[in-house]
């Protein structure tokens, strides 16, 4: 049985990671295109970092939350390093090493994979596809505005028409911990019932608050678009944390609004993200039509000061699996059912059938090549249904060919001279 089971193994993947094959892959490499021109557009550079980092680096820039979901194991010199969770930290640990003072601020952009630990119950990924980019040094509410900026004309050049950007602020949070009253450890269990959107959890833990302040609280962490509305309840709570995290918020709103964004905006106070290095703005970017999140990124003051560079950044990243995903109704993508040219020799001798294929591919063609013994052009046309030209009988002086209509129910016949070099 064990045998079998081991036997078996050899024929799957490890949970949590899929094969991609030319037709998603195409698509894919379309959605990256038009990423990495809105990134180059507003002045980012691509960079490429080691898809293993110390497993200190990585938990000291994440937080000790994540250490049990790196992946980790021992190099060959005993030391402890991991695959990365995500691609801020190892960019911070990038630039805090590798940057100086007078070099900020820099922006760069990436395209990678991250992997996580998953529970095979739940049937989660263990490999994240992430595209995104880190504005480093220069904090504040004009690279919020860039990065911000930047993720709406992307979602919007993806013809993704009901994208919604959730914005909130880690201040907030913080604020309302201070205004219910909490020590570090109520923070804590605060900050986990709203990551989960956990509401028995929150109602619990504010079963000894004031009912006023409960129902309040609900009320500020429920999302909405009404910003006045929601500008009136924070002055309820006479928190000044509280009012002047929600301020920053509404000004950096305000400017979205110009921006021509107003449909696809919303303020949710409640939103905590499980990294954490982010110290001020955050948002999440979702489309109702798919359960998971787009992407989602944020302000960090502390994180690269790790790594030896006093200086803030911000940034996001999607997840290319949910982008492509979530295009799947709505994206036209280039065609890529060109025509193709299947060269078949019926000689071994493929000296010419090279040369002829070269020819083909210069005037823009797709060749592919087969050779003696391989299948009939006709079981060809049915196991790919692709609307191919095929060429047949290939004997150095003409060829058959075979041409098949659009919907593969015929086929026109004719042959031609083969003129070689010319």
């Amino acid at each position: 049985m064990f045998k079998e089971r081991e036997k078996n193994l050899i024929l799957k993947l490890p949970f949590g990671f899929r094969d991609i094959f030319p037709v998603e892959a195409h698509e894919r490499k379309e959605i990256e295109d038009i990423l990495r021109s809105e990134f180059l557009g507003w002045g980012y550079g691509e960079v490429k970092t080691p898809v293993v980092e110390f497993t200190e680096n990585l938990s000291a820039g994440a937080g000790q939350g994540w250490k049990d979901k790196l992946i980790s194991f021992f190099d060959n010199d005993g030391n402890i390093i991991s695959l990365r969770s995500d691609m801020t930290v190892p960019i911070a640990r990038l630039a805090g090493m590798r940057l100086k003072k007078e070099q900020l601020p820099a922006r760069f952009f990436y395209f990678a994979n991250s992997f996580r630990q998953s529970d095979i119950q739940k049937g989660r990924k263990r490999v994240v596809s992430q595209a995104g980019l880190e504005f480093i040094g220069s904090g504040g509410f004009t690279s919020d505005i860039e990065i911000l900026s930047i993720l709406m004309n992307i979602l919007s050049s993806l013809k993704i028409s009901d994208f919604r950007v959730a914005i909130g602020n880690i201040l907030f949070v913080e604020g309302m911990s201070e205004w219910l009253g909490f020590d570090s450890a109520g923070f804590k269990t605060l900050r986990s019932g709203l990551l989960k959107k956990d509401l028995v959890l929150l109602e619990h833990l504010l079963a000894e608050t004031e009912k006023e302040k409960t129902k309040l609280f609900f009320e500020l962490i429920k999302p909405s678009e009404d910003i006045k509305e929601l500008k009136k309840l924070c002055s309820r709570s006479g928190n000044k944390k509280m009012i002047s995290s929600f301020d920053y918020i509404a000004e950096i709103h305000d400017m979205c609004v110009s921006a021509g964004f107003s449909a696809n905006l919303i303020i949710d106070l409640g939103i905590v993200r499980d990294f954490d290095y982010y110290s001020g703005m955050i948002f999440e970017a979702y489309c109702p039509r798919i359960t998971e999140l787009l992407g989602s990124g944020g302000s960090y003051d502390g994180l690269v000061k790790k790594f030896g560079l006093s200086v803030s950044g911000t940034g996001f990243a999607l997840d290319m699996d949910i982008l492509h995903k979530a295009l799947k109704d709505s994206y036209t993508y280039s065609d890529v059912s060109k025509k193709k040219i299947i060269l078949i020799s019926e000689t071994k001798d493929c000296r010419n059938a090279l040369k002829l294929a070269g020819d083909l591919r210069k005037k823009g063609h797709l060749v592919e090549l087969f050779f003696a013994g391989h299948e009939d052009p006709k079981e060809l046309c049915c196991l790919r249904k692709a609307g191919f030209v095929y060429i047949a009988d290939f004997n150095n002086k003409e060829a058959e060919v075979l041409e098949f209509s659009n919907d593969y129910k015929s086929v026109n016949t004719k042959r031609i001279k083969l003129e070689i070099g010319k």
